[in-house]
């Protein structure tokens, strides 16, 4: 199955997909899509009729905490590619 994921998002709609309809029948609607379709998770959602839940749209309690201390490890142990360096500022205009 090609499903094209970009997003966090995408990865929590194809899962919602999967428990819904299940796998042997995405596979059908990817093989199918018509025109220049690709195939995304929303795409594939709406071959299939179907509306994903809005709780799909925003990210899980556990995936924000992942993304936070991520952020905290950075900012307390940052590596020298990722500092900003700050040139001095010329004398002569």
């Amino acid at each position: 199955m090609n499903v094209i994921l970009e997003t966090e998002r995408d990865r929590r709609t194809l899962a919602w997909l999967i428990q819904q309809v299940g796998e042997p029948a995405l596979e059908r609607v990817c093989s199918r899509l018509a025109g220049r379709r690709k195939c995304y998770p929303s795409n594939l959602a709406k071959c299939l009729g179907l509306v994903p839940p809005d709780s799909l749209a925003g990210p899980s309690p556990d995936q924000v905490q992942a993304y936070l201390n991520d952020m905290r490890a950075l900012l307390k142990h940052p590596t020298l590619e990722r500092r900003v360096s700050l040139t001095q500022p010329s004398k002569n205009p």
